[in-house]
């Protein structure tokens, strides 16, 4: 069930600051409200959801400095992965990145664009083959995602063109440039979101 919803906040089909209201959940999806009032509670221990005195559930917000702070462990973790990944990845997982370049290619709607962004980084993550740094960035990467769907759309072109290019130094296993790309990569979409954010608070 938390993962339903926590999709669903991924997705956009909640938006920050909405109220999850249980008994309306459990209503919609036709399910008893204990269930979802457990999975309301995993989404707030996760992060997800902000619990307010005697006013529910709510989806939580982008902050300047979560994304200064998530960015700022992204530009680390995933130039090192970029270089581990030229050094070591495999034929398979060329054809894996491949299949994902081709999907993002296709894709167009916000949604679906931020989800396969997410499925790239985490494949280049896995050719390092580092368990544990490629779990520490699938989990930034699910943070993440929540930001890059705030620009999923005008980073399409972009975004692509960098994931090739990052593609194409791993299968030529170019170490430096791997590194470089992907820290280029990440810090031109820290910018685009924090303008992203900028305007949202304007408007607001």
């Amino acid at each position: 069930m938390s993962a339903v919803l926590t999709e669903a906040i991924l997705c956009g089909g909640f938006r920050p600051g909405a109220h999850l209201n249980a008994d309306t959940l459990a209503r919609q999806l036709g399910l008893s409200h204990i269930p979802v009032r457990e999975a309301l509670r995993s989404l707030h221990a996760e992060g997800w959801v902000e619990m307010r005195p005697h006013s529910g559930a709510f989806v939580r917000s982008r902050t300047p400095q979560e994304l200064a702070d998530l960015f700022e462990m992204r530009l680390l973790l995933e130039s090192q992965a970029a270089a581990l990944a030229a050094e070591r990845r495999s034929a398979t997982q060329l054809d894996e990145l491949a299949r994902i370049l081709d999907a993002q290619a296709a894709a167009t709607n916000a949604p679906e664009l931020a989800s396969i962004n997410e499925q790239f980084h985490h494949t280049v993550a896995a050719c390092s083959h580092n368990s544990i740094l490629t779990d520490a960035i699938r989990r930034l990467g699910r943070r993440a995602r929540f930001y890059f769907l705030t620009v999923a759309p005008k980073r399409r072109a972009d975004s692509l063109r960098e994931h090739r290019q990052l593609t194409d130094a791993i299968r030529r296993r170019d170490i430096d440039a791997a590194a470089t790309i992907a820290r280029d990569h990440i810090a031109h979409t820290r910018a685009d979101v924090h303008d992203a954010l900028r305007v949202t608070d304007a408007i607001g």
